[in-house]
């Protein structure tokens, strides 16, 4: 017997007599799964699906990512006893712990590592803000785009509110760089500008800019900044025109570099995935990659029947796993539950699951 092993033997044998009951090679941090009621692994992923507006179904399911496995029921109920609300907009981690931001219910919560809630903020009506719509964690504070025209300022530990910034209307998908933060505004589909608010000084005042129409989605890879719009509608032809663009800092202006309905950034690549319909029902996607350091895009191919799905589904949700480098890619049809594909780095296929949720839209990845 090696001598270590002698001498935690004999620690484990005087805890035991102290009354202690437990005793392991290493100092473990368990607390990220205080009050939980089921035995979650260190390693673990979450996937959020936002349901349909207002019948108050959305999900958060649990997923083994070793197994792409999800647990048997939605695991924010089981932890909590109530049900997660209506449409789930985004979801992040922040050292260990999850947030949800619930867009028709107002709420915002953050849950330990295994999905029990330790604070919720649920005023935002009484502190003028309108309905909450995505968030960034930075320096301790949460910020959330809201629907009234502002980005709000939280205590992310305690969800405290503690300052507002009024923006463009109806702001969107919001990144953290630099001292500042980015947000685009859609206006509900009529506007057309990003916002910036320098966090560094007064947190009072939003600059904004123009960029891309209709703009929803705005992601940060590496000092690279991407923006993805809908573009406006056109009655006649019944369509939009989404476009995906490369936003300057220096110059503050927009570049389109393809067509895409949703991206993922990831070092100096984003990929694009293009999903388009000619009766909302039938779907045709294409797959791309941009390269930031040559400007080129190339066909990004998905293999297997996952590749298959793909090229024939609509893309609501791209999630990149930071342990292994592989990609999650869900499809929706707003009626049933998400279908989840799993690709390694290369577009080979994995596995898929079902999501557990209609519209399946973000998905995190824990390992402690």
């Amino acid at each position: 017997m090696k001598l270590k092993s002698i001498i935690l033997s004999a620690i484990c044998a005087l805890t035991v007599i102290a009354g202690f009951t437990s005793c392991s090679d290493d100092d473990v941090d368990n607390s990220w799964k205080e009050g939980s009621v089921v035995d979650l692994p260190s390693y673990r992923a979450f996937i959020l699906s936002e349901g349909t507006m207002s019948k108050n179904n959305s999900h958060l399911f649990f997923v083994d990512p070793m197994t792409d496995k999800p647990y048997e029921s939605d695991i924010f109920e089981k932890q909590n006893g109530i049900k997660l609300g209506d449409t789930a907009n985004d979801m992040l981690i922040l050292d260990g712990d999850i947030y949800i931001v619930m867009n028709v219910s107002k709420v915002l919560y953050r849950l330990n590592g295994a999905g029990v809630i330790k604070a919720t903020y649920n005023n935002f009506d009484g502190d003028g803000l309108g309905e909450p719509r995505n968030a960034v964690a930075y320096n301790g504070k949460l910020y959330v785009t809201c629907y009234g025209g502002y980005v709000a300022r939280f205590d992310a530990k305690t969800l405290a509110f503690e300052a507002k910034v009024k923006t463009d209307n109806n702001p969107e998908e919001i990144i953290a760089y630099g001292g500042n933060l980015f947000c685009v505004c859609s206006g509900m589909g009529t506007g057309n500008t990003l916002c910036i608010i320098d966090i560094t000084k007064n947190f009072n005042h939003a600059e904004s800019v123009v960029t891309l129409d209709n703009p929803y989605a705005i992601k940060l890879a590496n000092s690279h900044i991407y923006i993805a719009a809908y573009g406006f509608y056109d009655p006649n032809t019944k369509t939009n025109d989404p476009k995906v663009g490369v936003f300057n800092i220096d110059t503050k202006t927009t570049t389109e570099i393809a067509k895409g309905t949703r991206i993922l950034a990831t070092g100096d690549k984003l990929y694009i995935a293009n999903s388009t319909s000619p009766d909302w029902v039938n779907y045709t996607t294409t797959m791309s990659v941009y390269d930031a350091n040559t400007g080129k895009i190339s066909p990004f191919t998905l293999s297997g029947k996952g590749g298959e799905a793909i090229s024939n589904g609509n893309i609501y949700m791209m999630e990149l796993n930071p342990y292994d480098g592989s990609i999650y890619i869900a499809t929706t049809d707003y009626v049933t539950n998400s279908n989840v594909y799993h690709f390694n780095s290369d577009g080979s296929y994995i596995g898929s699951f079902n999501a557990g949720g209609i519209n399946a839209n973000s998905m995190v990845f824990l390992k402690n």
